[in-house]
């Protein structure tokens, strides 16, 4: 796809705090395979204080800040397939706003991209002749960086065809720790241009509280600040250059976001900054706004303040080490859920596209497809089974992954154990990667050894049968990056505490340059602190939305679950389903799932079927009024484990009754995408009192969370990112060679 984005400054962020988000998308675009040009105006002395040269992934425009030269522009940019014009470029936004939407024709998109939505639809409000207002129903798609709700209404009352945000977030290229210097250091620390609606703000939030401790030492750095009097423990740094940004955040004991008062007012506007000091691992400290809980957890991520006396309260108990963690699990979350890899993801599926070469509308149009522009990796993958999903979770997690690699051109290649139990319930012929079956574990050294030890990537499984053996043999001669992935971690930490994981042994831990977790939380800092693992990071479960999609079927069960046996997991069955079905003996259950005990009685109410094949999953789900999510009782003691069963329903659009767990609200949000349950009585309750169109509306917020944020998609562009932070490891494998010779 060809871009042409009009824009305030790619290569400048001087009175320009957009640069950080243009550059973090664009980019993540560009590596997807679109072209991106970008056009902006030669103003505000921008040019002369560049932070960048025109980065290899774009073709930047600057052009004389007048009509004429504008409209050059616009000639240039008629070829593209996307014509974006950005709010506030600054000069000529008028005349840009028009001539943009004149370069109309089959087979190209015109988006308006509002950087500061909430100013733009309060400054609609209170100028009904704006020029722009009767502008916004003739673009195709309105994008924003925030906002949330209030926003997405607030354009569509304006007529808005479609309003969609893309909200900030990290590149962990360029944002990342770093050592603090001496000349940075700070108890707190501000990054922000002066602006008159967040002036009062930042005397509350940042200079009151200097004044009441004037002990502790401050640090602000932006624009505009000049000759402001200031307290005598704030120093004042003026304009702090993007390659700055990394250790002004870091060298900081508590890093202070201020919000703009029209983005509080919006909600769901998180700044750049915040995530960009999320991901220099900095503690976050943010004046209060709606929606903040949907990108940190207050409290766990990310500090929290009203007003300024409780800025001063959490500096006053914040210690290092506290703030150090607080920082780590920030980064975690951002690295997991806010990379501008998954914004791109999200942009391409507001604009239909597909595999880079179909964009639609208002209309589908092919699109010829783009040149690679990175190089492929070869994925090789050591993994309990991917044939087949019979009694496990895992295949149908590394057939989305592996489709999704695929899709970006990588090669996977799967190696499994052939055993009796799989090879009777095959049921995943069509994979998207190569599968090698091996008897032994020695068959696998002799032939395919040399081949897993020189792939780019190397991933081990949990519950891979001699699997500690394995990681014995191939940590001493893997050559890329070596990977773990637990997709049973706090099983797996359980049993390497007690000494019988045979998959994996506490000093294999710091071995690999990178552990995946399926679960998020608490979890990634005891692998760090406790077992040393490098990289810990959260690679939750995903879903194909091909295959798990809303089907027409009959309602035949009012609540259904799918899981298999388990023994902890038991209680949780015969509390959410089985009492419910005694008391509702004129409603219909349905229970899926291999190795239940022969002895268990089920109400008459309550129909069996043993096995249920990925094929028909969709049907399954598709076929009940509400589903039921159950979790293990070791998940549900760490939290953040989500199944692969949640996100399949979800992405069914079909309601989910779920157990309480610790970090559930953060996957779905608890009666808007999902119901929670505590006992019988609240199911009953649900299956009884809850209107049909409320249930439908849950269920398809689910599905909507889902489709932006866990597809197979989305987790192959995490993994991709975490495999980018591992390529210095790389240099160990290329020793290796040149020693062997």
């Amino acid at each position: 796809m060809h871009i042409a984005f009009f824009g305030s400054s790619l290569v400048s962020a001087y009175w320009n705090g957009a640069a950080t988000y243009y550059r973090g998308l664009l980019e993540a675009l560009a590596r997807r395979g679109h072209e991106v040009h970008f056009y902006e105006p030669d103003a505000y002395d921008r040019q002369n204080h560049r932070d960048i040269e025109d980065p290899p992934w774009a073709a930047v425009h600057v052009y004389e800040a007048n009509e004429a030269a504008a409209a050059a522009m616009l000639k240039d940019a008629s070829r593209a397939d996307l014509i974006v014009k950005a709010s506030g470029v600054g000069v000529l936004d008028e005349f840009l706003e028009a001539g943009i939407l004149s370069l109309r024709r089959p087979g190209c998109v015109l988006a308006y991209w509002d950087v500061d939505a909430p100013a733009t639809l309060e400054r609609l409000q209170s100028h009904p002749s704006d020029l722009f207002a009767p502008l916004v129903p003739h673009y195709d798609i309105v994008f924003t960086y925030g906002g949330g709700p209030k926003v997405v209404a607030g354009y569509a009352q304006l007529g808005a065809l479609i309003c969609h945000p893309i909200y900030n977030a990290v590149d962990p290229r360029t944002h990342f720790p770093v050592a603090a210097l001496p000349e940075f250091k700070s108890d707190l620390c501000l990054l922000a241009n002066r602006l008159p609606d967040r002036e009062a703000r930042v005397e509350e939030f940042f200079f009151s509280v200097a004044r009441r401790l004037p002990h502790q030492s401050f640090r602000l750095g932006g624009n505009g600040w000049h000759d402001l009097p200031m307290p005598k423990n704030v120093a004042s740094m003026g304009h702090v250059y993007s390659s700055e940004h990394n250790v002004f955040n870091a060298s900081a004991r508590a890093v202070l976001n201020v919000h703009r008062d029209s983005m509080v007012r919006f909600g769901y506007s998180p700044a750049t900054r915040l995530f960009e000091a999320a991901g220099a691992a900095a503690c976050l400290v943010t004046d209060a706004w709606e929606g903040i809980e949907s990108f940190f957890e207050p409290g766990r991520e990310v500090l929290v303040a009203a007003n300024g006396d409780e800025v001063g309260e959490h500096l006053a108990r914040l210690t290092p080490a506290e703030a150090r963690a607080m920082g780590r699990r920030a980064r975690r979350r951002a690295l997991s859920e806010h990379t501008y890899d998954q914004r791109a993801l999200e942009v391409e599926e507001a604009l239909g596209v597909r595999s880079h070469r179909r964009l639609s509308v208002r209309t589908i149009v092919p699109l010829p497809s783009p040149p690679q522009k990175t190089r492929a990796l070869t994925f090789a993958i050591l993994g309990l089974s991917l044939r087949s999903s019979w009694g496990n979770g895992h295949a149908t997690t590394y057939r989305a992954l592996a489709k999704g690699l695929s899709e970006r051109g990588h090669r996977v290649v799967f190696y499994e154990r052939n055993v009796p139990w799989y090879d009777a319930h095959v049921d995943g012929a069509r994979t998207s990667a190569e599968l090698r079956l091996y008897d032994r574990p020695e068959e696998l050294v002799q032939r395919w050894g040399d081949e897993i030890s020189t792939a780019d990537v190397v991933v081990m499984g949990s519950y891979v049968p001699d699997g500690a053996a394995l990681i014995d043999h191939f940590n001493g001669c893997v050559e890329g990056v070596f990977a773990f992935y637990d997709i049973d971690t706090p099983v797996t930490l359980r049993a390497i505490g007690r000494g019988q994981c045979p998959y994996l042994r506490s000093d294999q831990v710091p071995w690999f340059d990178l552990y995946l977790s399926f679960s998020g939380g608490d979890v990634l800092d005891t692998l760090e602190t406790r077992y040393g693992a490098k990289r810990p990071r959260a690679l939750y479960c995903a879903v194909d939305p091909d295959h798990c999609r809303p089907v027409d079927v009959e309602d035949t069960w009012d609540l259904s679950y799918m899981g298999t046996f388990s023994a902890d997991r038991q209680p949780g069955l015969h509390e959410l389903l089985i009492v419910p079905a005694t008391q509702l003996a004129d409603r219909a259950f349905m229970v899926a799932g291999p190795q239940y005990p022969e002895m268990l009685r089920w109400p008459r109410n309550v129909s069996r079927v043993e096995h249920v094949a990925p094929p028909s999953h969709a049907a399954f789900y598709c076929a009940s009024r509400f589903t039921l999510n159950l979790t293990r009782q070791a998940m549900r003691d760490f939290g953040f484990s989500p199944s692969v069963r949640l996100f399949e329903a979800a992405a069914c659009g079909v309601p989910l009754i779920s157990d309480t767990w610790r970090g559930l609200d953060v996957i779905f949000e608890p009666g808007k995408e999902i119901f929670l349950a505590r006992n019988a009585r609240d199911v009953i309750e649900l299956l009884h009192d809850l209107p049909d169109a409320d249930r439908l509306c849950v269920g398809a917020a689910a599905r909507a969370k889902v489709l932006a944020s866990h597809t197979a998609a989305a987790r192959a562009a995490e993994l991709l990112g975490y495999v980018s932070e591992c390529q210095p490891s790389r240099m160990r494998g290329q020793a290796r060679r040149r020693a062997r010779g």
